[in-house]
């Protein structure tokens, strides 16, 4: 039962981080100037795309998901954002 409740927590706190990734480029553009925004901007997007960085929170959310021998996910955005969006679009 604690693993469950670990497990919806941490989900629930890793959706925050990715909504607040995704909305930070924006006010990072409208607020700096070009020169700064830019370089955040691409950094934000290595960090969301990027099959080489493993995202902390992924490993966590993978331990607690072997305890409760459910299949391990590759990434979180993809995993949550991509394949639902695809098979939203394939229907």
């Amino acid at each position: 039962m604690m693993n469950l409740i670990l497990f919806y927590l941490l989900v629930f706190v890793h959706h925050i981080f990715i909504i607040l990734l995704i909305l930070t480029p924006p006010f990072v553009i409208i607020n700096e100037p070009f020169w700064i925004a830019i370089p955040i901007c691409v950094w934000v997007l290595h960090l969301m795309f990027s099959p080489i960085l493993v995202c902390p929170a992924t490993i966590w959310e993978n331990r607690l998901r072997r305890k409760m021998c459910k299949p391990e996910i590759g990434t979180f955005f993809k995993h949550y954002y991509i394949k639902p969006f695809r098979k939203f679009i394939d229907r």
